[in-house]
């Protein structure tokens, strides 16, 4: 639970005909980071079809009972999930908050388990109902608060001020990001399922080397998404003006020239590098990719493959006690 709602390099996802599309007006306005995946689209996708399928396949790898988890009906209880923060560099942990929406009986599902739960442990499972709040609020793990601000409207944040804070902007009476100045959403692209968006990125101090590129950038966006048999990924990076610009794209341009080198299983990515366009304007860097669903689900196939052998392999230090 310690790590359930961490700094993440922000979001927000697009995707066409979405049942649940990111609601700006749930966004705080002060938000530096923000993430929101609709997953009915993502599940109707072939991208999250494998997903699932994976999933399902290690959860009845793992299960030694004769009780089977439904994956499709959690799924279709589960509507999007969206996540945001006011910093991405001072305890981001706390000044974070995690909104979920839902169908009408997720909430009754879940105060279910943890009525089983109590009753099977004896009301040890680390898990509290807490009768002071305002909300209809659980403490778990003596750390994670959880909330339901309505039956189908789940927040949870490692600090309740935040969860009052988040409250506040859903009922529209704290500023939100579509009624603000906030650059958080650099580009707004239609077809996607799931986007990421952070500002701030030249004020982090420990970025890895691989990623230090992303510091000549003030912000930036990621999203990804599938249409007509094609999978697209965009890459949006703010810049403080025309030459940074023009420096970030000829980086850009260089390590994809390397990657068409690269070949994963029977997938060579210069099929991918080829399919990929560097567009550059005053203050903005954007990176498109498409690329067809089948091949691209035959290079996840090859790693899922090289993991799995990866773990089963006796010699592997990670395996030994």
């Amino acid at each position: 639970m310690k790590n359930t709602i961490c700094t993440v390099a922000a979001l927000t996802i697009g995707a066409v005909n979405w049942a649940a599309p990111l609601d700006k007006g749930s966004v705080a306005a002060d938000a530096q980071w923000l993430a929101h995946m609709d997953l009915e689209a993502l599940s109707q996708s072939s991208i999250g079809a494998f997903a699932i399928g994976k999933l399902k396949e290690e959860m009845a790898k793992n299960n030694d009972t004769p009780i089977n988890i439904d994956v499709d009906l959690v799924m279709r209880e589960l509507h999007s999930i969206t996540a945001y923060g006011s910093s991405i560099t001072e305890d981001p942990e706390n000044n974070s908050v995690l909104i979920v929406k839902t169908g009408d009986r997720a909430r009754s599902i879940v105060d279910a388990l943890i009525a089983t739960a109590e009753m099977e442990q004896d009301g040890k499972t680390g898990i509290k109902r807490l009768d002071d709040k305002e909300l209809d609020t659980y403490l778990i793990g003596n750390e994670l608060y959880a909330s339901f601000l309505q039956d189908d409207v789940w927040i949870s944040s490692k600090s309740y001020d935040q969860i009052e804070k988040a409250q506040s902007v859903i009922e529209g009476l704290t500023e939100n990001i579509a009624n603000s100045d906030s650059r958080l959403l650099v580009a707004e692209k239609p077809g996607f399922f799931f986007l990421a968006t952070a500002e701030g990125f030249d004020a982090i101090g420990d970025m890895p080397a691989q990623a230090r590129v992303l510091q000549k950038a003030q912000g930036g966006q990621i999203a990804l998404g599938e249409y007509a048999g094609m999978f697209q990924a965009n890459l949006s990076l703010l810049t403080p003006g025309p030459e940074v610009s023009g420096q970030l794209s000829r980086i850009i341009q260089g390590m994809v020239a390397l990657a068409s080198f690269a070949e994963i299983g029977d997938e060579r990515l210069d099929t991918l590098m080829n399919n990929l366009s560097v567009e550059e304007a005053d203050r903005l860097v954007s990176v498109d990719i498409a690329y067809p669903v089948d091949s691209l689900l035959n290079i996840l196939t090859t790693l899922a493959g090289q993991a799995q052998d990866a773990l089963n392999d006796p010699s592997n230090p990670d395996d030994k006690i």
